[in-house]
């Protein structure tokens, strides 16, 4: 039997091939490490105040839902909720800001 060595070629081609793989491997990890970071900090300022970092809670305001800070007091909107209040016209804003002030509900928190 022949000894049949590979010819430049070959050995260039399997080269390639083994390159594109793991470069394709690697863009792979890459994204999936993102996506993972992009969840952990997801998780870390899920209804969190982007002011102050305490925590959130949801309230019940007509027909929307404002997120409220327990320490600052400070009101965040989610999308469209502002629009939302705005559409309902008849003084709702300014109804709005008022019980903001009082606190939701009529008292004052």
């Amino acid at each position: 039997m022949a000894d049949l060595k590979p010819t430049q070629s070959e050995e260039e081609y399997f080269h390639r091939l083994e390159q594109e793989r793991l470069a394709r491997r690697r863009a792979e990890a890459a994204a999936q490490q993102a996506a993972r970071e992009k969840d952990e900090r997801r998780a870390l300022h899920y209804m969190k105040c982007p002011k102050c970092g305490a925590d959130l809670v949801t309230e019940n305001y007509k027909s929307i839902q404002v997120d409220r800070c327990t320490e600052c007091r400070g009101v965040w909107f989610d999308a469209g909720e502002v629009e939302s209040l705005v559409e309902t016209g008849g003084g709702a804003l300014q109804g709005f800001f008022s019980d903001l002030f009082k606190g939701f509900g009529g008292k004052r928190k």
